[in-house]
């Protein structure tokens, strides 16, 4: 078993395409769009006065748990 997983990752290096190598991640650019997104939909949350709804929704649910049946 052990040397056909030693042939599967020896294939599959030498089968990769050399972009999927060199693949770093997120940039930059991306964690900003990300953290602007938050921030528009945090905005949105607090515009529409949906904050009174949302934490009395969770509170509600807490409440409901911590009681019990």
């Amino acid at each position: 078993m052990k040397s056909l997983t030693h042939l599967w990752t020896t294939l599959s290096t030498y089968m990769t395409p050399q972009s999927k190598k060199n693949d770093t991640g997120a940039g930059m650019i991306e964690y900003a769009a990300i953290v602007i997104l938050v921030a528009a939909i945090a905005v949105a949350i607090y515009q529409l006065g949906l904050v009174e709804n949302i934490s009395g929704g969770i509170r509600s649910s807490v409440d409901d748990v911590l009681e019990g049946p």
